[in-house]
């Protein structure tokens, strides 16, 4: 396939974020009185934004102040122990002198993904970031890839949307791109099929 921009997904595909997740909702919970979670099971929770992630705590009545105290505290280190996954950053820097559009749709907040990104030197590397309250919708909805891709000029053909999770690749369908799984990733179970799956970033490469 002829490639004209790549739609990344941030956490689970470029970014190895799931312990500072951790440790944010720990401490959201225990700010409610509530038990604390393994680190580890953390892994399998992300991707859906923090809303998401906190329904399987939170009652309706408490979700909305819940996803308060969760972001304050995101938002006071947002980079703990979060990096780039490994080779992540090469790839960028290839693809990117290739003049390949590159942009990140995530679901999690666009001022927390841009500081993130920031923080770990990756931002200038994207013409666009797209969060999970960029535009009504987030994925598994097509709106935030279609609008990213109205504005980089590029048709979904000739696009291809590279994620960890099942958001990822039902976007990428009903959108219209090819989907690559990133199975260096944190989902491991699936119904949608992708189109490509990748072992490590640098396999990326062979379709630009």
């Amino acid at each position: 396939m002829s490639v004209r921009a790549l739609l990344f997904d941030l956490d689970g595909t470029l970014i190895d974020s799931y312990r500072d997740i951790a440790i944010h909702l720990n401490r959201t919970l225990k700010s409610f009185g509530k038990p604390e979670v393994d680190t580890e099971s953390v892994r399998y929770m992300v991707g859906g934004g923090a809303r998401e992630l906190l329904k399987r705590f939170f009652p309706d009545g408490l979700l909305e102040e819940a996803v308060e105290v969760f972001k304050d505290y995101y938002l006071a280190e947002p980079v703990i122990y979060t990096r780039p996954f490994e080779d992540v950053e090469k790839l960028l820097e290839r693809i990117k002198g290739k003049g390949v559009k590159l942009a990140v749709i995530t679901n999690k907040t666009e001022e927390l993904s841009r500081i993130i990104l920031r923080e770990l030197k990756l931002i200038d590397y994207f013409s666009l970031l797209v969060g999970g309250d960029t535009f009504p919708e987030k994925k598994p909805s097509p709106l935030p890839l279609l609008e990213t891709l109205k504005t980089l000029k590029v048709s979904p053909q000739e696009a291809l949307m590279v994620g960890d999770t099942e958001a990822d690749l039902k976007a990428g369908r009903l959108a219209g791109t090819k989907r690559g799984l990133a199975l260096w990733g944190y989902v491991k179970v699936f119904e949608e099929v992708p189109d490509y799956s990748f072992e490590k970033p640098e396999d990326i490469e062979r379709f630009i």
